[in-house]
């Protein structure tokens, strides 16, 4: 792998194993990447904090994409210090109005979330006392007691909130559903040709894996798109390669090591 390369890769299902860790051989290799002048990137739906959360800080990453592209960190290396590179937050009276729609027989929680925690509502006391302390909404998740009302308010939050991405997440190992909603725009693929501009990264020496449904954009967009062995079939589809092993079986370093780099 001569040209320097943007490696991109999302957490769940993808990076982490099923205990929800990122092992010590895929850790090894991508420091060694790294180490190479290769930008290694972690793009998923988690804000910062838990994005850090079974992968020793990350410390082997260049940049993290959190909230499925609403927030952009650098790792400055010192201190383990992450910079905020750009950000797209949520109003709080959008979230609000969100959380006025809450019915405690269709809905679990809906989850406000900053840079560093996720804020559990469930209508117990006022939601604007609730935001008082909350300086930056990233963006929301909410969790519902079926898929069934995860359809049914899909419908409603998309006619009501056209200046909104709203979004049906799936899980690839369970049959749960949720809906994330973000500022319209944003998107792990915006994330990743901010970064690209930023380190002088063409398209094509972008290589891009996930699994999930809210890869599909980032890995058509990528160079080279990868869905793990253990992707929906969906996101199969669109993808360029698939891996040989699951995130179980260190997929992500696997298929470096066999298709394309020397490591």
């Amino acid at each position: 792998m001569n040209a320097k390369k943007m490696i991109v890769m999302d957490l769940d299902g993808t990076l982490l194993n099923g205990d929800g860790i990122v092992t010590d051989v895929t850790k090894k290799h991508l420091k060694k990447l790294k180490e190479e002048g290769h930008i290694i990137t972690i793009a998923t739906g988690r804000i910062l904090s838990r994005a850090l959360v079974g992968t020793d800080g990350a410390e082997f990453a260049n940049y993290v994409i959190c909230d499925a592209g609403a927030a952009v960190f650098k790792n400055e290396g010192k201190d383990k210090e992450w910079k905020e590179v750009y950000a797209n937050p949520l109003t709080k009276d959008i979230v609000q109005s969100i959380a006025s729609y809450y019915d405690k027989n269709k809905f679990i929680t809906i989850n406000i979330c900053d840079r560093n925690k996720i804020h559990h509502y469930d209508k117990t006391i006022d939601i604007s006392e609730f935001l008082e302390n909350i300086s930056e909404i990233i963006h929301v998740s909410v969790s519902f007691i079926n898929n069934e009302f995860v359809t049914e308010y899909f419908k409603i939050f998309k006619e009501k909130f056209p200046m909104l991405k709203v979004e049906i997440m799936q899980d690839s190992f369970r049959d749960v559903k949720w809906l994330e909603i973000a500022q319209k725009g944003v998107k792990k693929h915006k994330g990743i040709a901010e970064i690209a501009r930023l380190e002088g990264i063409s398209n094509e020496n972008i290589i891009a894996f996930g699994d999930g449904l809210n890869d599909v954009e980032m890995l058509k967009k990528c160079g080279i798109g990868v869905a793990m062995k253990n992707a929906l079939p969906e996101v199969k589809e669109q993808a360029d390669y698939i891996t040989s092993r699951t995130n179980n079986e260190n997929g992500v370093i696997e298929f470096l090591k066999e298709y394309l780099v020397e490591i």
